[in-house]
Order: structure tokens, then C-alpha cells, then sequence
């Protein structure tokens, strides 16, 4: 089976994926990052712009405002998002960092909701990351299955920065550690200046439908403050949510 079954379905993506990378762009340029004709690219370009997708100004083409209202119109809907956010909130103001919501999505890590007023936090919402390099992620891989797990994990655990774990022995080893204590740590693996903590959101079979984390700068979130101050915060954060969506 082909990468892309629909082909124009998929290029349509590409598209978009691509004016996502670099904020605003001109037909010539899409044509070149895209290695396609400047036709197939216009083609495409205006039947997104038709259907209220992409905006043209000045010959360039951007991503239109359309994409937010379907993120925030799904988010909205999701029922983990509703029970999760207002502890998420609360956490940020307890811990002073940013506090997040995290699931799993076809394999990856991804911040459902992030709250805090670190200007320099890097983390948005909608973003995705390596389940194994983030703390949200593995306290998510800790507590599923072991077969589920390793289809998430796939056969390449790529790095995202110099300590990321690549070693698959090493990463089982940090997950049996991560189940038993209910917390997992992000030690600079996803981004060499940050550091984050993290605990699963349970069922009642104790399989994880989300994480509640903490992250914060290395200056920061180091030492007694990562190792034993956040862990109760995030924690208290996640059996709380944990409590509300089983019960509900």
C-alpha cells in the first residue's frame, strides 16, 4: 500500500503540512519544497483558499483561522479535556510551570492542554512528541499493555536531543520504574533545557488514558524541586483527575 491510498488527499496535506513549516509562502516557493509543478501546487492552494482553509495576501499563501475553530470545536468534545482542564489550571498556579494535558494519538505524544505563563515554554497546544522522550509519554507507555506497548514503540527509538533513550533494555527499565512509582521524568530528552515530570490518568483496570506533567527550564526544574516537590503536585493533580473522569 502506497503512503498516501488517495493521492490528491495526500498532497493536499503536504500542502498544508508545508505552509505550516514556514508560515507564509508563494506558490514558487511551496513548488520547490514540495518538488511539484507550480500548477499541482495552485490547484491545490486554491481549493483550500475556496473552502476557507488558506488565506492569500500579497501573492503568498498562510494557513487560514478555519483549522483552529476544527482543533477547538474537537478538543471541546472530548471528555478527558473537559474533567482534566480546570485541575490542569490549578496545577500550573500550585507548581508556577507549566502543567499539561497529555495523550496518545497513533503513537505519539500529544499536549492536549497546556497551561502556565512561561514565555520561553516551548510547548503548544495540539503539539506531539516521542512517547519515549517525553515524561507525559512514558508515564503513558508505563501503564498500557506490553504488546500495545511495543506496537506504539514501533522498531526505532529515535533520539531528540543526546539523552534520550534509544536503548530499548534501558527504556523497559525506566517504564517498570515509571509504573511502579506512578511518575515519570523527562531528564532533558526531549529538549536539552527543560525538564518535566509526569503521572498517568488511569482506569479502573489501571490502564493510562492520559498523563497530567510538569515542565519547566533546567534552572529551574532541577534537583530537590524535580525530584520532590513537583512528584506530589502532579500526582494529587492526576488522581484527582483520575477520580472525576472514572466516576463520571
Amino acid at each position: 500500500m502506497s503512503e498516501h491510498p488517495v493521492g490528491a488527499t495526500g498532497t493536499t496535506f503536504r500542502v498544508v503540512e508545508a505552509l505550516t513549516a514556514v508560515e507564509q509562502a508563494g506558490v514558487t516557493e511551496l513548488a520547490d519544497r514540495l518538488d511539484m509543478s507550480k500548477g499541482g501546487v495552485h490547484n491545490h492552494l486554491r481549493t483550500l483558499e475556496q473552502l476557507g482553509y488558506v488565506v492569500r495576501e500579497d501573492g503568498e499563501y498562510r494557513l487560514g483561522l478555519r483549522f483552529l475553530d476544527l482543533g477547538s470545536r474537537i478538543r471541546a468534545r472530548d471528555r478527558l479535556y473537559q474533567v482534566a482542564r480546570p485541575h490542569v489550571e490549578r496545577l500550573a498556579e500550585s507548581s508556577g510551570e507549566t502543567a499539561s494535558l497529555v495523550v496518545e494519538e497513533q503513537g505519539e505524544a500529544v499536549y492536549v492542554f497546556s497551561s502556565g505563563s512561561d514565555v520561553d515554554d516551548p510547548i503548544r497546544d495540539g503539539g506531539r512528541a516521542p512517547l519515549h522522550a517525553c515524561a507525559g509519554g512514558k508515564a503513558i507507555l508505563a501503564n498500557r499493555p506490553a504488546p500495545e506497548r511495543d506496537d506504539l514503540l514501533g522498531d526505532d527509538l529515535t533520539p531528540r536531543t543526546e539523552r534520550t533513550t534509544t536503548d530499548r533494555d534501558e527504556l523497559a527499565s525506566q517504564l517498570r520504574t515509571a509504573r511502579d512509582q506512578r511518575l515519570a521524568f523527562d531528564r532533558g530528552e526531549l529538549r536539552p533545557d527543560r525538564r518535566a515530570v509526569a503521572a498517568p490518568i488511569l482506569t479502573d483496570a489501571d490502564v493510562a488514558v492520559g498523563a497530567v506533567s510538569v515542565s519547566g527550564p533546567t534552572d529551574r526544574m532541577s534537583g530537590k524541586r524535580l525530584d520532590e516537590d513537583m512528584p506530589g503536585l502532579v500526582i494529587s493533580c492526576a488522581n484527582s483527575v483520575t477520580v472525576e473522569f472514572v466516576s463520571g
